[in-house]
Parts: structure tokens; C-alpha cells; sequence
């Protein structure tokens, strides 16, 4: 009887001690723009600067929104727009070796790029504010200029400001869905979760593209991402 009783009041205590570290912050919002939620169905609050991520939440963004989050070990993970997601997961996801273990993948990728859709010569792309100037964070920095090019969303991710390139290629992959330049903007998105610490939605991404472009030589490098990303 007296070893039953041990082993119930070791469970409750670690079921508490569970419960309690689920309840604690994660890490802060650093960053975000468009319509953040944190909760879990069906209650959602939004999300603010500084605002802190527990364990037992997720984040949601609508359409056109993002948001950076710093952990506590002090890495940033970046979730793109239409996205939901597990913050006990994505804080684990962050630990992950997927920029190394994928670098030689997109080395190769960028080659393919300059001799394809690369050829055409590069412009500037949008430029992020600074949180401090962020008077109205519904707006994503390259909504002010309307339709963004395909020229202005890869700069950005060339110039490997990867958490900055995220709105502009989804914003240029939902503008342009059967342009055969496309394809280099889904994969670098793919690129620029890895980069930003979300293998979970990056994942996805290169999931997606394996079926959408299963014709096309880049195929290959997807599915050699998919291996590398388990």
C-alpha cells in the first residue's frame, strides 16, 4: 500500500511540475507585423511587442502577417503568414542542425538559380523598419509599394536578410502562382524558414514542392532537403 501511494504522489508531482513548465514563458515577441494570436483554440488574444510565448500555446498569423519570437536560448524563430503552429514544438524545432546539415543544398540551388531565372539583373527590395518607427503594425513593409516583383522579393533573400525575405515571396508566390520563376521563389522560401529557425514550415514548404513540381529538376534537391530535415 505504502509503495502505491509513493508511486501516486511521485506522478502528481510530475504531472504538476509538467504543467507548471508548460504554463512558463518560452521566449518574446521581438518582432511582428499584420494580425498575430497567441492561445489555442478557441481562445486567442493578440500578440504584442515584448509579449511573452508559453509552452502550452501556439501562434497564429492571418495572411499577411509575421512575427519573430527570441527563446530563451536565445536563438529567433520566424512564422510567416497563414500559419499555425505549436510553440512547445517550434521552441524545440530551433535547436535543430538544419542550417548546417542543408547548406550544401542551397549552395547548389543558387547555381541552378543563376543560370535559370538568375540571369535577369536584381533590384532592391523592400526595407524593413525598425520596431522603434513601427507606428502601424498591420502593415508589412512591401505592401506599401503594392505588387511586388520577383526581382525585389529575391534580392532580398539573395542579400540573406532570410527573416525579412519571408512576406515578399509568399506575397510573390500568391501573385504569381503559374510563373515559371515561381519555383525559385518557393524553394528560397523554404531556405529562409531553415535559416530562420522554423524546420517545421519548412518542412511543409518542400513537402508541397516535391508534389507541385514533380517534373522539374529541382525535385531532387527538395526531396535531398526533406531527407536532411528529419
Amino acid at each position: 500500500m505504502r509503495t502505491y501511494l509513493l508511486s501516486l504522489l511521485f506522478i502528481m508531482v510530475t504531472y504538476t511540475m509538467v504543467a507548471q513548465s508548460d504554463t512558463t514563458a518560452a521566449g518574446n515577441i521581438t518582432y511582428y507585423e499584420g494580425k498575430v494570436e497567441l492561445g489555442k483554440d478557441p481562445n486567442w488574444v493578440r500578440a504584442k511587442i515584448k509579449s511573452p510565448v508559453k509552452r502550452n500555446q501556439w501562434i497564429k498569423t492571418s495572411a499577411e502577417a509575421m512575427v519573430e519570437i527570441k527563446w530563451l536560448n536565445g536563438s529567433t524563430s520566424v512564422v510567416g503568414p497563414n500559419s499555425k503552429v505549436e510553440v512547445k514544438a517550434l521552441a524545440l524545432a530551433s535547436n535543430s542542425n538544419s542550417k548546417v546539415a542543408t547548406e550544401g543544398v542551397f549552395g547548389d540551388f543558387m547555381n541552378v538559380f543563376k543560370t535559370g531565372a538568375g540571369n535577369t539583373k536584381s533590384e532592391e527590395g523592400g526595407v524593413r523598419r525598425d520596431n522603434a518607427e513601427q507606428s502601424e503594425p498591420e502593415e508589412v513593409y512591401w505592401k506599401r509599394e503594392g505588387i511586388i516583383s520577383f526581382e525585389q522579393a529575391f534580392s532580398v533573400y539573395e542579400q540573406k536578410s532570410y527573416s525579412q525575405a519571408i512576406p515578399g515571396l509568399h506575397a510573390y508566390i500568391d501573385q504569381n502562382p503559374k510563373a515559371e520563376s515561381t519555383k525559385y521563389a518557393y524553394f528560397a522560401l523554404g531556405h529562409c524558414y531553415i535559416m530562420s529557425n522554423n524546420p517545421i514550415k519548412a518542412r511543409e514548404i518542400f513537402k508541397s514542392f516535391v508534389i507541385m513540381y514533380a517534373n522539374d529538376p529541382l525535385k531532387a534537391d527538395a526531396e535531398k532537403v526533406l531527407e536532411l530535415l528529419q
